[in-house]
């Protein structure tokens, strides 16, 4: 997989995107950019994948897909989709000095900004979030990366507050980590 070839033909944006497509799935299957490779997470990557072929945003309108996503799921499904999340974004952290950089030079984001950005990445799909994951420096081959700034809250909520809905539960009681 050309990672930079992919990158460029993403069609991601932190603006407003239209669909990819009308219909759940892409005929023949997901879009390279949204494709995943299997592994001890497909189930995970299955998700962000199926958001991913609705809108790239990484934010309002991708987390709206992914909530159709998981609520098909049933609620220990959700719950592993967040622990997922939780780890692969904390796995991510390497990836701060290049964020700060692009974002915010010379401040950076800070934890919370910073955490909200590595969910966006996620969003984006496996074979950027493993591309990133092996070099951090990526980031800036990413057509999007300064859009992304400031944008990933509301993706990085979505498992935990359907868990939330489902279980009655508080966050405090929810026995999930939260982003």
């Amino acid at each position: 997989l050309d990672f930079r070839r992919v990158l460029f033909r993403s069609g991601c944006s932190g603006g407003t995107v239209a669909p990819v497509t009308t219909g759940p799935w892409v005929e023949g299957g997901l879009p390279e950019y949204c494709a995943g490779y299997d592994g001890a997470d497909a189930g995970f990557w299955e998700a962000v994948h199926s958001s991913c072929q609705v809108a790239q945003d990484g934010d309002l309108l991708q987390a709206d897909a992914l909530e159709q996503v998981l609520s098909d799921l049933d609620t220990d499904d959700v719950a592993r989709f967040q622990r997922t999340l939780v780890r692969l974004n904390r796995s991510l952290r390497g990836i701060a000095p290049v964020a700060d950089e692009i974002c915010l030079p010379g401040l950076g984001l800070g934890q919370d900004l910073g955490t909200d950005y590595r969910t966006w990445v996620i969003a984006h799909g496996q074979a950027v979030y493993e591309a990133l994951l092996a070099d951090p420096d990526r980031l800036r081959d990413l057509p999007d990366a300064h859009d992304g700034c400031g944008l990933g809250q509301p993706y990085g909520e979505v498992a935990f507050g359907l868990y939330l809905e489902r279980t009655g539960r508080s966050p405090a009681d929810a026995g999930l980590p939260g982003l």
